[in-house]
């Protein structure tokens, strides 16, 4: 399989409503002038921990913006059981194929 990395897990939250979250710190590879961010609503992603790789599908992902022009994304998750294994710092990875 083909991956792109697309940052590092800041926290993860896990709301009623909307489900999994997991929010990206700032990644330096990003910034608001770099039109090369992916869209992955829809596609699939790979969480890699320090003991295995969980696979996940986004439902939907958000990007803010910070004061220095770094962006910040967030990815809401489908339903998944292996969410509670995701951790600070995990690398978030797009599935490619």
């Amino acid at each position: 399989m083909m991956y792109e990395h697309i940052m590092r897990v800041g926290m993860t939250i896990n709301d009623k409503k909307r489900g999994g979250i997991i929010l990206g710190g700032v990644d330096p590879t990003f910034s608001s002038n770099n039109k090369k961010v992916p869209n992955i609503s829809e596609k699939y992603i790979m969480v890699k921990t320090t003991t295995e790789e969980l696979k996940f599908k986004v439902k939907k992902m958000d990007l803010s913006t910070s004061i220095t022009g770094n962006l910040s994304i967030g990815i809401n998750i489908y339903d998944s059981d292996d969410f509670i294994k995701i951790k600070s710092g995990d690398e978030v990875l797009l599935v490619l194929d």
